[in-house]
């Protein structure tokens, strides 16, 4: 079997990490983060590859949850599509934590992934410092934060997280949240690159369309 690996590059640390530790020597695709701005636009990237892939692998692996349902309607029709059952890459990452739902609802995440994103918090607000000034710039993070208690730091193994608490802390202040680190999981993801996909995953047929079916029990997160 031949296979190629469509990934996120918000999630490419743990990805390479999963690679190396699993010895699994995989072609790959990285793909911007900025589509999580858009599922439809994720849709379309994500097909425009598997079309120009399609006739050279036997399967196509996504390093992917169903971002806010960017994977549903995709199709191949020579190769057969491995997808995480997962609602993103934070239930990826979390995957091992049974309260997850309910962290979720209070809690903001970032990874040295999302920090390395062009949209990252900080970034964002030096954005809207400069366009709409102080004022204005905070108001809108206040909006958009105001659900949220905790500001989280995924420790996934992939990366030095002490390297990053100085820049986190200031984003914590800069948006009023309580900064924590928990540890996180690379095995969806190991699983993923190695076949074990037994459970967990969605192995779609050629032919066959992504649909909801596919993901059925697994909650929509918004991108």
């Amino acid at each position: 079997m031949k296979r190629l690996l469509i990934a996120c590059e918000t999630i490419r640390d743990e990805v390479e990490m999963a690679l190396q530790h699993t010895g699994v020597k995989l072609e790959t695709i990285w793909m911007s983060n900025l589509l999580h701005d858009s599922p439809e636009r994720l849709k379309t990237a994500l097909q425009e590859e598997i079309d120009k892939a399609e006739d050279n692998y036997n399967e196509l692996l996504f390093a992917y949850g169903n971002c806010g349902n960017g994977l549903l309607g995709l199709k191949s029709e020579t190769a057969t599509m491995i997808i995480p059952r997962y609602g993103d890459c934070i239930d990826i990452l979390l995957s091992e934590k049974k309260n997850l739902e309910r962290i979720r609802t209070s809690t903001y995440f970032l990874t040295q992934g999302w920090l390395r994103g062009e949209k990252s918090l900080d970034k964002e607000f030096q954005h809207n410092l400069e366009k709409y000034g102080e004022s204005r710039a905070r108001r809108v993070m206040d909006i958009m934060f105001k659900h949220y208690k905790k500001l989280m730091l995924i420790d996934t193994g992939a990366y030095a997280v002490d390297l990053h608490l100085p820049r986190v802390t200031d984003i914590g202040k800069l948006i009023g949240l309580e900064v924590v680190v928990d540890q996180g999981s690379i095995s969806p993801l190991e699983k993923l690159v190695t076949g074990q996909w037994q459970e967990g995953f969605c192995i779609i047929p050629p032919g066959q369309v992504t649909t909801h079916n596919d993901f059925d029990g697994v909650a929509v997160r918004p991108v």
